[in-house]
């Protein structure tokens, strides 16, 4: 699973630079060559109730809600809104073989960095920081094939090397939800590549 992990930062990295050089003009400084790959998801004791388990986290996301703005809202809903639009064809493109593993975001363990991003409420940078990681998480998905959480979980050095790279564009010490647009609408045009590869991203 490491290994995994590690590769698919490694293709990360090396399509958003890719992708950066492309939506930004180029810029001085290197891409470092390795990556260290997400930690391991904690094992869970054999004593856990999965029910108590569930109950414990649904109590936690709806006091989450409770907690948000109307404007944290909206970003929320805006960043969730999955629509599919006639912007882009997918016709033509077929399930790759991972697909019969699907594995929806919602349910992958997430990197304790995007845990934290995701339980904070507001933070400057909170919003750029997940426009980046769903971006990379599509776009490994589309260069990998792969459908599994392991295709779509980014390591949170990748994620931390790509906003350092748009700070150092946008002159910056903090990325605001103005800065990640255009990666934004590019996660939202390659969401529905992915799904069209694997089913529900």
């Amino acid at each position: 699973m490491k290994r995994t992990v590690l590769a698919g930062g490694l293709v990360i990295v090396g399509l958003g630079t890719l992708a950066m050089a492309q939506i930004l003009p180029p810029q001085g400084g290197t891409v470092p060559g390795t990556l260290s790959s997400a930690p391991a998801p904690a094992a869970q004791g054999a004593a856990a109730d999965p029910i108590d388990a569930a109950d414990a986290k649904l109590k936690e996301l709806l006091e989450m809600q409770a907690a948000m703005s109307d404007a944290e809202r909206q970003a929320e809903e805006d960043y969730l809104n999955l629509d599919l639009g006639t912007d882009v064809d997918v016709s033509g493109i077929k399930r790759v073989p991972s697909a019969a593993e699907n594995q929806p975001y919602r349910t992958c363990e997430k990197t304790p960095q995007m845990l934290a991003n995701l339980r904070r409420h507001g933070d400057k940078g909170d919003r750029a920081y997940r426009d980046i990681a769903g971006y990379l998480s599509v776009t490994n998905v589309i260069a990998t094939k792969d459908c599994t959480c392991a295709g779509k979980i980014i390591p949170h050095d990748a994620v931390a090397m790509f906003e350092d790279r748009l700070r150092q564009k946008f002159g910056v010490t903090v990325l605001e939800p103005k800065h990640t647009r255009d990666l934004y609408k590019e996660y939202d045009r390659q969401i529905k590549i992915v799904d069209a590869m694997c089913g529900e991203y």
